[in-house]
């Protein structure tokens, strides 16, 4: 299964997540919005599709970070994982989310997620540390 992944930063440097529903699987964990690509559906479209259902945020721009391959005992799942930075809208709970945050890269490790969200934050980390060459 592919799914579309944003990691949406404000201007003040805050990550946005959201908290799972409690009966869907994985539930009552935070994760980084997102959705399922339907069949034939580009990543990219999806994510902007997915992030406005979501969380009614409008993306302008996108960068894309890479993608995470992650087993479960009962799926197989390839995150597709882009970086958010401009956007429009005020972020909303809104397909059944028992919360949403904004945090910092730091406040990220005292939320729960599930285990494919820590490769996220594996590549975050090295996107965020990598020297940029001017020239």
């Amino acid at each position: 299964m592919k799914v579309a992944v944003a990691v949406i930063v404000d201007n003040d440097q805050r990550i946005l997540i959201t908290r799972r529903p409690s009966h869907a699987s994985h539930g009552g964990l935070w994760e980084f919005p997102g959705g399922k690509c339907e069949e034939g559906e580009a990543a990219e479209h999806a994510l902007y599709r997915e992030i406005d259902e979501e969380v009614g945020l409008k993306i302008h721009q996108c960068e894309f970070l890479g993608e995470i391959y992650h087993r479960y005992p009962h799926k197989e799942v390839t995150l597709v994982v882009f970086l958010v930075n401009q956007f429009m809208g005020l972020a909303t709970r809104r397909e059944n989310q028992m919360d949403l945050c904004w945090v910092t890269f730091d406040q990220l490790s005292h939320y729960s997620f599930p285990e494919a969200n820590y490769k996220i934050m594996q590549l975050l980390k090295m996107h965020f540390s990598t020297p940029v060459n001017v020239f």
